[in-house]
């Protein structure tokens, strides 16, 4: 959804001075994210370019063009009736712009190589083409205030399911239950739709990295994960909590409390200023004072936005991710800390908040309960 509360003529002056710094004449858009990010319009199957100049010229589907005229900041809104047309008009637009031999900046961690490889051979025959991650990473990493704003709505939000899933949680009910009540409040505080699918996993599910809900009943004793990432004004909040369903076991409560106390530690490492990964080195060894060396995944940490996972990613994850590393905490940033979480053999346990990283230190925007 667009917000039309942020400036985006700013962004672009921004990404302006970042494509000056690094030779590069235009970006060219296509995911989902990014598009929001320039545009305010974040529909798929759209494409745009945004010019060193300031030119953003955005192609969308023909049937789309009233709704995107409400919506998009672009200067020039072009319409297509097939895929191969959206590309295609590409080049013209390229021929007008006078940019067929230029720099162009294109987001290769979002492409697949299919595509990627049709796109330059195709649309940008005669041009250098760049990664664009520096680029927009750099500019989405630090939040603006109405960032913020929408990103403390999306807690709110997530706080809202939360509370409806604990309230729901009993022996008998099932995984897809728990997560459809979660949604249900999400929906009524405003959500938009999920950044992620919910999670709710429970007993041995509990143990895998991933969880989606599923038709599997909660059984007495159980350790139950759920992860939600409600959209709130085009902004994700990211949040997991561990419960645990009477009668307790005690390895499931002492790591649940071990991996609070070690997120705790992560938080409180998120400082401007401070190394980025002193975030992961404080829980792990936070973690590993607590017995649990080698018994966790990483990272523990990485952005939350537009995205429920963005930059920054921490460390030689970013090189997967197609990301640039960065080394510092910078004030403006939100992070998801304590992602991944304590596996064993029959049960998991994991905690996950956002925060945003102020000028003073951190601030936890979702705020349920961890115990």
């Amino acid at each position: 959804m667009s917000n039309s509360t942020f400036d985006y003529k700013a962004r672009w002056n921004r990404a302006a001075a970042l494509m000056e710094r690094d030779g590069v004449d235009a970006l060219f858009l296509m995911k989902p994210a990014n598009l929001a990010y320039f545009t305010g319009d974040g529909r798929p199957c759209a494409l745009a370019l945004l010019t060193r100049t300031q030119r953003c010229v955005v192609a969308v589907p023909a049937c789309d063009i009233t709704s995107v005229r409400r919506s998009s900041a672009a200067t020039d809104i072009r319409a297509f009736q097939n895929e191969a047309e959206m590309f295609h008009g590409f080049r013209d637009v390229l021929q007008e712009l006078g940019l067929t031999q230029a720099t162009i900046a294109i987001e290769k961690n979002f492409f697949d190589a299919a595509l990627y490889e049709v796109f330059v051979a195709h649309i940008l025959p005669q041009a250098r083409v760049v990664p664009a991650t520096p680029i927009i990473s750099q500019l989405r990493m630090i939040k603006d205030p109405e960032e913020i704003k929408c990103l403390k709505a999306a807690a709110l939000v997530a706080d809202a399911g939360m509370a409806a899933a604990a309230r729901a949680l009993r022996p008998g009910v099932s995984e897809s239950e728990i997560a459809g009540e979660a949604e249900l409040a999400m929906r009524k505080a405003g959500a938009e739709g999920w950044a992620s699918v919910t999670y709710v996993a429970s007993g041995w599910r509990s143990a895998m990295a991933h969880g989606p809900a599923t038709p599997k009943i909660i059984a007495a004793g159980d350790v139950v994960q759920v992860h939600l990432a409600p959209m709130v004004q085009g902004y994700s909040a990211d949040m997991c909590r561990t419960f645990l369903i009477e009668p307790v076991a005690a390895d499931a409560a002492s790591a649940l409390r071990a991996y609070v106390e070690a997120q705790e530690r992560g938080i409180a490492a998120a400082i401007s200023g401070a190394v980025l990964l002193g975030i992961d080195g404080a829980m792990a060894t936070s973690l590993e004072h607590d017995g649990y060396a080698g018994k966790f995944l990483r990272p523990v940490f990485h952005g939350v936005g537009i995205e429920h996972e963005e930059a920054p990613i921490p460390g030689g994850h970013a090189v997967i991710h197609g990301e640039q590393k960065v080394e510092q905490v910078m004030a403006g940033m939100v992070l998801g800390i304590g992602n991944c979480g304590i596996y064993r053999e029959t049960f998991g346990v994991r905690v996950e908040d956002t925060i945003w990283v102020s000028e003073q230190g951190p601030v936890p925007l979702t705020r349920y309960p961890k115990l």
